[in-house]
């Protein structure tokens, strides 16, 4: 019985380790797990205060914040040897983000630089890039006077005498005082004072016309393709998964300036990779700034309106112009009318003197030609009948020309009415892109 209590069996002592693996590796699961998850939430939420502050730098600067170089959080737009700053950290003191932790976080911005204003998609970079479509209006401004088209509008033209720009970011006066609607373009390109949110949302539309990221340009990874993303956030995972030595696992480790490419959003968590990555396409912001109105008023509406007015103006100018037409044939059956009183009247006078020479002969001959007689006062009666007729003639030629008068100066003033409602159609599209609708 001693030996039976000297101690356990290599069995039980077998038994017992494998119980206490157990409990030991599920406490650890337990424990990463737990870990995990608190890590994970406090990620999440680091990073969705990042997003938020970014898109809050978006509404007040009209651009997106540069990357850090550094876990120190200040704004670095410009690699030290040339080129654009494109993958870095998250600016949190830029952004005046009270999150320090959220250094950690690898933060990637899209820039794609043009010369031409319309055509730059840096989304770093608050410039002027909106250039209202606007519609040529007459130069000077048209005046009523004895011709027809005294300054009549000017043809359409495809050419940069289409285009205007806003000149200044002063909502009362946008326009400034130099800029002539007769110049290719009307005004030059405004300054910082005149970049708003139109230039924003024109900046992406025109980068999301493309299905894969351009090379060089910031992408995500989503089933195999590079699909283009106006910013990305990324936070590491508890555990380097991949076993790389990086935080970072997959495209988040390698991602850089030279190819700025992050992990989707919806990359799914594997035993290689336990990364978290928030991600806004271009598609997604333009349709959270509500770009769509801002765009159609401000380059489409305005214009269509422009048309609309400019083809009203052409139709009302060639109007006025046949009415004027109108009222110098007017004047003309008044001239004609006059002629025909003025002929009426010599034509009473021939008759009268008809008459007179008719009495004479008629006595002479002792009454031998008393016909002639009858046949001037046929005369007389005749010419008295057409000087009626031409009187009548007279009134109605001075009355077609009053009303030929009165119309054609009643469309005159209409003709500078339209002239006034082009000129103030393209002086709207100018304040729509000087205040950011």
């Amino acid at each position: 019985m001693r030996q039976r209590m000297r101690g356990f069996t290599l069995v039980e002592i077998s038994v017992a380790l494998l119980a206490l693996g157990l409990v030991v590796w599920g406490a650890v699961a337990f424990w990463q797990q737990s870990a995990g998850q608190r890590v994970s939430a406090l990620q999440l939420d680091v990073q969705q205060q990042a997003r938020q502050s970014v898109l809050g730098f978006l509404y007040a600067r009209h651009r997106l914040p540069c990357p850090a170089a550094d876990a120190n959080g200040v704004e670095s737009c410009s690699l030290a040897g040339g080129g654009l700053r494109q993958v870095g950290f998250v600016p949190w003191q830029t952004l005046a983000l009270p999150r320090p932790e959220s250094g950690r976080l690898r933060y990637g911005v899209f820039r794609e630089a043009s010369a031409t204003a319309h055509l730059d998609r840096d989304l770093a970079v608050a410039q002027d890039r909106m250039n209202p479509l606007r519609v040529r209006t007459p130069n000077p401004r048209p005046q009523n006077g004895s011709a027809p088209n005294g300054n009549a509008p000017p043809l359409p033209v495809a050419t940069a005498g289409l285009l205007g720009a806003t000149q200044s970011g002063n909502v009362a006066a946008p326009l400034n005082s130099a800029c002539n609607p007769a110049n290719a373009p009307p005004c030059s390109l405004g300054g910082a004072a005149s970049v708003n949110q139109v230039d924003v949302c024109l900046a992406l539309n025109t980068a999301s016309d493309t299905a894969t990221a351009p090379a060089g340009s910031l992408g995500v990874m989503s089933a195999g393709v590079r699909r283009p993303a106006a910013f990305a956030i990324a936070a590491p995972g508890l555990l380097d998964a991949d076993g790389n030595g990086q935080a970072f696992d997959g495209a988040n480790a390698t991602a850089s300036d030279a190819s700025p490419t992050f992990e989707s959003s919806n990359t799914r968590a594997t035993h290689a990779y336990d990364d978290t990555v928030l991600a806004a396409s271009h598609a997604e912001l333009f349709a959270m700034l509500g770009c769509e109105t801002g765009l159609s008023v401000a380059a489409h509406a305005h214009f269509n309106a422009a048309t609309g007015a400019f083809v009203l103006e052409r139709a009302l100018y060639d109007y006025r112009d046949q009415l004027y037409v109108m009222v110098k044939l007017a004047e003309a059956d008044v001239a004609a009318a006059t002629a025909g009183v003025t002929s009426a009247i010599a034509g009473g006078a021939d008759a009268a003197q008809a008459m007179l020479s008719a009495v004479a002969d008629t006595t002479m001959s002792v009454g031998a030609r008393s016909f002639q007689i009858g046949l001037a006062a046929v005369g007389i009666a005749a010419a008295v009948a057409g000087g009626i007729a031409a009187g009548v003639s007279m009134g109605l030629a001075v009355d077609s020309l009053v009303d030929a008068q009165d119309t054609h100066n009643e469309f005159a003033a209409r003709t500078t009415a339209i002239t006034d409602l082009s000129i103030s159609i393209n002086r709207n599209a100018l304040l729509a892109d000087a205040i950011g609708f």
